[in-house]
């Protein structure tokens, strides 16, 4: 049904002008990107949080169950 005739991906080509990898290459300078360990562990501590909050609520809902059974 569609065949042949689908258009082909355009090539991009991107033309630096402030910036020159060659000069980089020879310079040896790389852009490196360092993860935070910060934001794992305030992820941790939010899960933790989160934790007890549900482990609470649990225990509640399983207080005021047992007091409806009781009735």
């Amino acid at each position: 049904m569609f065949g042949n005739r689908l258009p082909k991906n355009r090539r991009f080509n991107i033309e630096y002008y402030y910036y020159d990898p060659a000069r980089e290459e020879r310079e040896g300078r790389r852009i490196t990107f360092k993860r935070s360990n910060s934001y794992r562990q305030a992820a941790k501590t939010r899960s933790l949080i989160w934790l007890v909050v549900l482990l609470a609520a649990v225990l509640y809902a399983l207080y005021i169950l047992g007091r409806i059974a009781l009735r």
